[in-house]
């Protein structure tokens, strides 16, 4: 059994995650017996299902792969720039190797979008761009911690 039961004391629940919840259905399961066992234990306690949380605001970049970034920087800019950011993109992805799988991928993909604005705007309406553009200003007015601490 690898998923297990979570209590939540100050809200009176008992917390499982999908997978449990879907073991649990089997009558004849170790999930089974051991959310009965925690019922006995806790009878005032209501069992929920645990879901994830969506960020509905997240930016996602479907087809935005290693090789589109590679065609795309060998494409477009002047001869300078193409090779200037083809170099510092080989360079990123060799010290990614050196990171966790988890941060190589963020961590170019930010660079990239960073160098080539106009690949976060594609597809967007006039009005996304504005809503996004005054996002921006208002970032850039507001003083960081650092600024005010300066101040």
């Amino acid at each position: 059994m690898k998923n297990t039961l979570k209590i939540n004391h100050a809200n009176h629940t008992i917390v499982m995650d999908r997978t449990f919840a879907r073991n649990a259905n089997d009558t004849r399961s170790e999930e089974y017996a051991h959310l009965q066992a925690i019922r006995r234990d806790y009878p005032n306690y209501t069992v929920v299902q645990r879901h994830i949380r969506i960020n509905s605001n997240k930016n996602t970049y479907a087809g935005l792969t290693y090789e589109y970034m590679e065609s795309y920087i060998l494409t477009h800019g002047t001869e300078e720039t193409r090779m200037t950011n083809f170099k510092a993109y080989q360079e990123m992805r060799i010290i990614a190797q050196c990171q966790g799988k988890a941060f190589r991928y963020p961590v170019i993909k930010s660079w990239f979008l960073e160098q080539y604005p106009e690949i976060a705007r594609f597809g967007m309406t006039e009005t996304e761009i504005a809503i996004e553009d005054e996002k921006a200003a208002i970032m850039n007015a507001v003083p960081s911690a650092q600024e005010q601490q300066a101040a």
